[in-house]
């Protein structure tokens, strides 16, 4: 019989990451390796916020843009350690791509979005247009003989 020294922090370790890959904490990958940006998403009377966590990355390291009634938010930051990877014991900051699209419909006007950058929070404000009613068309009956 073997006896096996138990380490609670290695069981630790062991379920936080068997926790993170079943849940949508953990980064999700689309086909490229991109990690999926979780947001949040708030409409009021006049705008829709979209709110995005990209800790770590700096404002100019973040993209955003609206084509064709879509928000993109990308950021992409590289790893710029100098020093081996054999001084390390364990890397988990995240160093790579993130990205997101949205579809943001008919009713926003994407001309005069603006973004925000604070405390590592991506918030992203786009006013909402009124959309027209549609208009009744009255139909005329032909008089009977």
């Amino acid at each position: 019989m073997n006896l096996v020294r138990w380490n609670p922090a290695t069981e630790i370790d062991r379920g936080f990451d068997e926790v993170m890959r079943g849940t949508s904490f953990g980064p999700r990958f689309n086909g490229n390796g991109i990690s999926l940006l979780p947001v949040d998403i708030k409409r009021s009377d006049k705008e829709l916020t979209v709110e995005a966590s990209v800790p770590g990355f700096e404002p100019e390291e973040v993209n955003v843009t609206v084509d064709g009634g879509v928000l993109t938010i990308s950021a992409q930051r590289e790893s710029t350690n100098e020093t081996s990877k054999d001084d390390y014991v364990r890397q988990e900051r995240y160093f790579g791509g993130l990205s997101r699209q949205i579809t943001l419909g008919d009713t926003v006007d994407g001309d005069k979005a603006s973004a925000d950058f604070r405390n590592g929070v991506l918030t992203v404000t786009i006013p909402l247009i009124a959309k027209p009613e549609p208009r009744r068309i009255p139909v005329k009956a032909e008089a009977r003989k």
